[in-house]
């Protein structure tokens, strides 16, 4: 589900379900979605509009290509409303970006899917050209099976180790049912402290919801804990078919690494700055996903760009102390923020992310090891200092 990446790479379907198509953030407080009158507003403001296209939206026009129906795959699959949507809109400076979506496909998947994709264009997008500054890079590799964080590139490796650590750690604890909520999550940001020596705000959130117990929740409350879970601990029906119960969390975490990295790049991207020959153009990014649970997370926890931030907020700081019947909210915003406060002074901001790597691939032993459960439980990394 990668960009968004999938459970599944090698048995996606093209059941009927929609293109999502989306800002990852906004100023708006609800989920913000694509249509003409924003495509035209960004062409008066010489924005570019920039579509970011995930691999289950490539994987299913190569497998449409190699069917017998094509056009009425493409049409179930909803690629053909995209499409249309864009070749309407050309004129107003709209781009398709495949990049991040071919780094996540197995490498023997990658040319044959960029040939699907060339070939989609050619027939449906005949206007569509790519970015004037993009650069065509080959593929290598020939394996078809979904790829393993350790045979990343070393740079895959650094750009997601955080999310990729963070989140089996996250996995990993929640299936340490002797522990509530609270107990969970302080274990939890206990090891991103002491063993990663980093506290991402995002994953620490994720944690949050994902531990947190339904007494007291809200339908909001109730609805973005179901977002997350889905999203960021189970994979789709099916994906975990032949995997081992250690394989299904590499892959769950893989996984919510990619969304993440994916909804991180979207955020970083967009309202960025461009120099071309004709001047300076500013980007406005957009995420297009056959990914339901993606969608559903970033429905859910929609990034609010605040008017004097740099940066998308809300998806990641509520705070729910307002809640009744339980202290698990109080009690775990209050840890966070005096975790991060006693951090600050002192916090390595040039931290070597090939130490976060090397933590990475040290779970993932303990992990297949069997290993895991006493290593969190025990907090087995103190007695290793």
């Amino acid at each position: 589900m990668a960009t968004g990446h999938d459970d599944g790479l090698l048995n996606i379907e093209t059941e009927n379900m929609t293109v999502h198509t989306f800002k990852s953030s906004s100023r708006s407080a609800e989920i913000v979605r694509i249509n003409k009158d924003a495509i035209r507003e960004n062409h008066r403001n010489r924005r570019q509009t920039n579509v970011m296209v995930d691999t289950n939206i490539l994987l299913t026009i190569e497998i449409a290509y190699n069917g017998s129906q094509r056009h009425k795959d493409l049409k179930d699959a909803g690629i053909i409303d995209l499409a249309r949507l864009i070749e309407t809109t050309s004129k107003y400076g709209v781009f398709i970006s495949p990049a991040a979506a071919y780094q996540e496909l197995p490498p023997g998947r990658r040319a044959p899917v960029e040939a699907a994709f060339e070939r989609f264009c050619n027939d449906y997008l005949p206007k569509f050209r790519e970015d004037p500054n993009s650069v065509k890079v080959p593929f290598a590799g020939e394996s078809f099976e979904p790829e393993l964080f350790s045979v990343l590139s070393p740079e895959r490796q650094i750009t997601i180790a955080c999310s990729y650590a963070s989140l089996l750690a996250l996995n990993i604890i929640d299936r340490l049912d002797a522990l509530d909520g609270f107990a969970k999550f302080t274990l939890y940001i206990d090891y991103c402290e002491e063993v990663l020596n980093l506290i991402s705000l995002k994953e620490l959130t994720i944690a949050r919801y994902v531990f947190a117990p339904e007494k007291g929740m809200t339908d909001d409350v109730r609805t973005r804990k179901s977002a997350t879970v889905n999203n960021f601990t189970k994979l789709k029906k099916g994906g975990g078919k032949g995997l081992t119960p250690a394989q299904v969390l590499q892959r769950v975490a893989l996984n919510g690494a990619n969304d993440l990295k994916l909804i991180s790049a979207a955020d970083i991207v967009n309202n960025s700055r461009e120099q071309f020959g004709f001047g300076m153009v500013e980007h406005d990014v957009w995420i297009a996903t056959r990914d339901e649970k993606l969608y559903e997370f970033c429905c859910a926890c929609p990034g609010f760009v605040g008017w004097e931030a740099g940066g998308p907020l809300a998806r990641f700081v509520d705070t729910h102390e307002d809640l009744k019947g339980t202290r698990y909210w109080k009690d775990t915003i209050d840890l966070q923020q005096q975790r991060l406060e006693a951090r600050y002074p002192t916090v390595d901001r040039a931290r070597e992310m090939d130490d976060i790597v090397k933590a990475a691939f040290n779970i993932e032993a303990d992990l297949l090891g069997d290993m895991a459960i006493a290593y969190f439980s025990k907090r087995s990394w103190r007695s290793q200092e």
